[in-house]
């Protein structure tokens, strides 16, 4: 509106213009009552992420490809007896592996002679923790960030995702020496490779441009447990180099996976594992029927 319109423009009456001002700013996204945004992600999200087709990440145009130190067999994977040889570079959850516990606990040396230390992640601050939602068990914790933040390795180790999910965005994992994985999602840009060897503290990737959350696990044998168990998020630190985790801190160790082999269908599927179809297509949030060759399906 040019300036000559606004002087003759008609000024409404006090009394209809507040009303006015206060109905729209209820409608405002940027309204006094919009809540902290909050990432769910939980099991049913894992589910539908293997479930579904993944993409490339959004590269950082900066990134030298040709200077990264990439692994070059399969002895240079870390923990790759471990995990009964399992190196899935699409999906986050792989099959279920056991954990072998001790007496009921599991202990892990967080920092080993010849590693690197550790790393804090992020200079952002928790904003969600390891807490119910709608009833689900959110799979790590958010951290709220500033414009343009980097995210740095925790520990040693090699990428064994960069890729791009529906819930999770951009996403890097890494798998550490210990067997442990640490898992990095909703960032902007990714500066890492799958395969590409870090130490803690390099860069991984950058977050608060689009988004202004960004969403971390830890994991063991594709199991997550509440991240708190190993890291002080008060004081930036670990809470011990001694990690020791129950049956009880792993919120999901009776999941079963099944791999789609060729000529399999649902019908096949489910009469192999002696489920129901809708049982099959609610874990995984299968509606239609059509599955792919390699894809993991949960059956328990």
């Amino acid at each position: 509106m040019r300036n000559s319109e606004i002087k003759n423009h008609f000024i409404p009456h006090t009394s209809y213009l507040i009303p006015f001002l206060l109905f729209s700013l209820l409608l405002s996204p940027f309204s006094l009552f919009a809540q902290q945004p909050f990432i769910d992600i939980d099991e049913a999200a894992q589910n539908r992420i293997m479930a579904s087709s993944v993409q490339n990440c959004d590269f950082h145009v900066g990134l030298n490809l040709n200077q990264l130190s990439i692994i070059e067999n399969n002895r240079q994977i870390p923990a790759f007896g471990l995990y009964e040889n399992q190196w899935d570079t699409l999906y986050i959850r792989n099959e279920k592996i056991e954990i072998p516990f001790f007496d009921n606990q599991l202990k892990i040396m967080l920092v080993q002679d010849g590693n690197t230390p550790f790393a804090f992640p992020i200079s952002g601050v928790v904003s969600t923790g390891f807490i119910k939602h709608k009833g689900r068990q959110h799979a790590g914790v958010d951290f709220t960030v500033q414009k343009n933040e980097p995210v740095v390795a925790c520990f040693d180790g090699v990428v064994r995702i960069a890729k791009k999910f529906e819930e999770y965005g951009n996403t890097v994992v890494i798998r550490h020496y210990n067997g442990l994985e640490t898992v990095y999602a909703r960032l902007d840009y990714v500066y890492v490779k799958t395969g590409q060897k870090v130490s803690a503290g390099d860069l991984i990737g950058y977050v608060g441009g689009k988004n202004n959350i960004m969403h971390f696990e830890t994991r063991f044998l594709n199991e997550f447990f509440n991240p708190e168990k190993m890291i002080n998020f008060l004081e930036r630190k670990l809470q011990s180099n001694i990690l020791i985790l129950t049956p009880n801190d792993f919120m999901d160790t009776q999941s079963v996976y099944h791999t789609v082999e060729q000529g399999e269908t649902i019908y096949k599927i489910c009469a192999k594992h002696n489920i129901s179809e809708q049982q099959l297509r609610s874990l995984n949030n299968i509606k239609s029927d059509h599955i792919e060759i390699g894809q993991k399906l949960r059956i328990r």
